[in-house]
């Protein structure tokens, strides 16, 4: 039972960790964007490069809601 509650924990943490790193995330394609300029030449790109907080933020709740179903699910606690 600890362990699961430690799972369950740690899946918070991670998903809290995420969370906050997602504006320097943001900021940092902003940043990329802007300085290259590459939004005049390769408007493609642009859309590429902006779509990575998109897929940092599913990967980190994906990773926290991962965890915290194998918690759930350990011992037939989800059942």
């Amino acid at each position: 039972m600890l362990r699961n509650i430690t799972a369950i924990i740690f899946a918070v943490i991670t998903l809290v960790a995420f969370l906050a790193i997602f504006p320097t995330v943001i900021t940092s394609v902003e940043a990329i964007t802007a300085i290259t300029n590459i939004s005049t030449n390769f408007p493609a790109v642009v859309s590429i490069v902006n779509l990575i907080p998109l897929v940092a933020i599913v990967g980190g709740v994906s990773v926290a809601a991962l965890i915290a179903y194998v918690a759930a699910k350990r011992n037939g606690l989800g059942s």
